[in-house]
């Protein structure tokens, strides 16, 4: 029987391995603490046609590990999550067709490690890239989402250098939001300016969950977000600011984020928000504590495609 997927998940005692499968393309070696460079060296010359490699809490592999992956050219998705890693340019240099990059918790990637991303248009194919719980400052992800307009789906979860999400102006110009808080998930289709020098951006889906510093939402019509399905924001402490333009928007989580009470967001707000957002189908307000139970029927009739209120109150669905 020829493999052609292996999973050494967990084997943390795991320091050396002679694997002669030619048709291997799925490979898990997640929390092999003790794997080293040199297997994985021989891997990857022993299993050319692997695809999906994860790496995660792989502490052992560092720089020469990585060059490695040079063997590896239809790798799609490398997750390198949980590593002490510092250095990235392998990656960039060897796998042009690699759709799918984690790097949730890589504490010791500098503020340039990213820099090849969206100064040197590495990585051409990138599609996901997962970047949770890491150091990067806000300046590199401003950076990167300014950039990096061919991605689809960017996680951030507990990035707590993030403190604003400000997509109204070219990088590093970040005016102050009003004072007054008010959230609004789409202008007007007529006063939606498309300018010829910002590319559409491909991106999809958005999470920022647990982002306890971040303070402002800020994505106007003139980001070009178009394709922006699904917005998570929930379980930011802090975040007192919201304001979208996404017409295509079909999912906004704003549960848990505690200082929007302050900030005035009341049933009204939100029904005058939803009301321009003709493809939003669930709407999460759970722990708002100014979202009542009739503030649900006001919400459907503003938002006729609307098939899903979470709130603290109950489940509504249509």
């Amino acid at each position: 029987m020829l493999m052609v997927s292996l999973e050494l998940k967990g084997c943390g005692g795991l320091s050396e391995a002679s694997l002669n499968c030619p048709l291997l393309t799925s490979l898990d070696a997640s929390f092999c603490s003790q794997l080293t460079d040199d297997c994985l060296s021989a891997t990857t010359r022993a299993c050319p046609l692997i695809e999906s490699l994860i790496l995660m809490s792989c502490p052992s592999i560092g720089l020469d590990g990585l060059c490695s992956l040079q063997w590896l050219p239809n790798l799609a998705l490398l997750d390198l999550s949980y590593t002490f890693l510092v250095n990235l340019q392998p990656v960039f240099d060897s796998c042009s067709q690699l759709k799918v990059l984690k790097l949730q918790a890589c504490k010791f990637l500098t503020d340039s490690s990213l820099e090849p991303l969206y100064k040197g248009g590495a990585l051409p194919a990138l599609q996901e890239l997962d970047l949770s719980y890491g150091t990067l400052c806000q300046k590199a992800i401003e950076e990167l989402l300014s950039c990096c307009t061919h991605l689809t789906r960017v996680s951030l979860n507990g990035c707590v250098n993030m403190h604003d999400l400000n997509w109204g102006y070219s990088r590093g110009n970040f005016p102050e939001l009003p004072g007054v808080s008010v959230l609004s998930i789409a202008s007007s289709y007529e006063n939606i300016h498309v300018s010829s020098e910002q590319p559409t951006r491909l991106l999809q889906n958005l999470n920022c969950v647990g982002c306890s510093n971040i303070r402002k939402v800020f994505i106007p019509s003139t980001a070009h977000c178009s394709h922006l399905l699904f917005l998570n924001l929930s379980l930011s402490a802090n975040l007192k600011e919201v304001d979208v333009a996404c017409l295509n928007l079909c999912w906004l989580n704003l549960s848990h984020c505690s200082s929007l009470e302050s900030c005035n967001i009341d049933e009204g707000a939100v029904e005058a928000a939803i009301s321009k957002c003709t493809l939003l189908e669930t709407l999460d307000v759970r722990f708002c504590p100014k979202i009542s139970s009739t503030s649900m029927v006001r919400f459907r009739v503003a938002c006729s495609g609307l098939k899903r209120i979470y709130s603290s109150l109950a489940t509504s669905s249509a």
